[in-house]
């Protein structure tokens, strides 16, 4: 029997938890601020235990991961150095699905050295679009092609059928991680030229996702680190971004234009109504006409879709604010919550999609990797399971002695990516494969 530690029980973590409980039947604690969010996710069973956690207990930190032998890391980004510090002192692996960032990756020598593995980028987006990825990447390489060009995508949308209100988006993950990337910057490149991109909604266009629909796609992250983690020729294009449904990135342009999305500066909104809050954010001392005097800020007519969609949030009416204080960031997602929440028989759906143009001596090829999957009405979402069951079956590999890597890695070779893959295949997320000559 194994013993797992996992730090947070937001909104995708319950299939990791039944998969470690009612698959492989290890022990698990989870650890987290909020107690009854893990006793819900828990439910009862007997190999599962609760313990309420904050970052800053560094004491009880330590005393969870001595008990282990592997934590699982689903906590914001800005918690990981704290945790992986701790790992790294006991010498027990650690898993994250976000991004190999700076301040995780410098843990690298550090753990070479105490022979330890942190292994990230094990979610959905980024963790099965780069493992499908590599894949196909191997498999290039293996039958002597070139690569020119890559495009790779990742979406978490409302399923076709439950895509009912105007913004075109509910919530299946933290929103607040919504409001922390979309100030993020984003990186790609085109024939080796590299594009920075500081505005990245600013910078989206329409793509045809083969056999799915049409969609906007914005950058996302840096594309071009992953040049030198794959094996890639610097010169090549490579892109990876994010699906949305049309109009959803000049909404975020917007947003970001009249400061609705702000996670740095904290007000007081006691006594204080969304129209009063409108008005003054557009610097109005009156709530008079606030629709048409917003509209006319942003040189936009009443009828516009982004004025819509703010009416619809309910950001123009006479009511009081919901929350005492925070950012307008806070208020929005507050607001958001209270619209964009999936109700229980409806549907989300993940996309993930890779492209490559492939040149060999003899032709050339269009290769594409295709993956999407629905969630379950009145069941586990769609992106619960793409970003938690990743790490959960990476987890068994370690435990079982199938993944022996040590240092701050992703899971870029076949020793991770394909026993992943395949047992994910076996779970419904499977990606369909076609080749089509140029």
């Amino acid at each position: 029997m194994g013993k797992v530690a996992v730090l947070g029980a937001g909104y995708v973590v319950k299939p990791m938890i039944d998969y470690f409980i009612d698959v492989c039947k290890y022990e698990v604690i989870v650890a987290t601020r909020t107690v009854s969010k893990a006793e819900q996710v828990i439910a009862g069973r007997q190999l599962g235990t609760s313990i309420s956690w904050t970052i800053d207990q560094v004491d009880s930190l330590e005393k969870i991961i001595k008990e282990v032998e592997i934590v699982i890391v689903m906590i914001p980004r800005s918690c990981h150095s704290a945790v992986a510090e701790l790992c790294l002192k006991h010498k027990t692996p650690m898993i994250t699905t976000d991004f190999k960032h700076p301040g995780i990756a410098c843990f690298d020598e550090e753990a070479k050295k105490q022979e330890t593995l942190i292994l990230t980028e094990l979610g959905e987006d980024p963790g099965l679009d780069n493992m499908g990825l590599k894949q196909m990447i191997d498999e290039v390489h293996s039958e002597g092609g070139k690569i020119i060009k890559i495009d790779s995508y990742g979406a978490g949308i409302p399923s076709f059928e439950h895509n009912r209100n105007p913004w075109g988006y509910k919530f299946s993950w933290d929103p607040n991680g919504l409001m922390r990337s979309a100030v993020s910057p984003a990186t790609y490149q085109i024939d080796g030229e590299v594009i920075e991109v500081p505005a990245k909604f600013e910078h989206h266009r329409l793509v045809d996702i083969h056999g799915i629909g049409t969609f906007e796609t914005y950058p996302s992250n840096d594309s071009t680190r992953y040049l030198k983690e794959f094996g890639l020729d610097k010169n090549i294009s490579i892109y990876k971004g994010l699906l949305r449904f049309i109009g959803y990135c000049n909404t975020m342009t917007n947003l970001l234009k009249i400061k609705l999305i702000e996670n740095t500066e904290k007000k007081n909104f006691e006594n204080t109504t969304y129209s009063q809050f409108i008005a003054d954010l557009i610097g109005y001392s009156t709530t008079e006409d606030i629709k048409i005097k917003f509209a006319k800020s942003l040189s936009m007519e009443t009828n516009d879709d982004f004025v819509k969609k703010l009416d619809w949030l309910g950001l123009f009416d006479d009511v009081q604010i919901s929350i005492n204080s925070g950012t307008n960031s806070n208020l929005l997602v507050d607001l958001m919550l209270k619209k964009m929440a999936y109700e229980p028989h409806e549907r989300d759906m993940i996309i993930v999609h890779n492209e490559m143009v492939v040149e060999f001596s003899d032709r050339k090829e269009k290769r594409i990797s295709s993956m999407l999957n629905e969630g379950i009405s009145y069941g586990d979402s769609a992106m619960a399971s793409a970003v938690s069951l990743p790490p959960a079956i990476a987890a068994k590999l370690i435990l079982k002695g199938k993944i022996i890597r040590k240092g701050v890695c992703m899971p870029s070779t076949k020793e991770m990516y394909e026993p992943i893959l395949a047992e994910m295949e076996t779970l419904g997320f499977s990606f369909k494969k076609e080749i089509i000559i140029l």
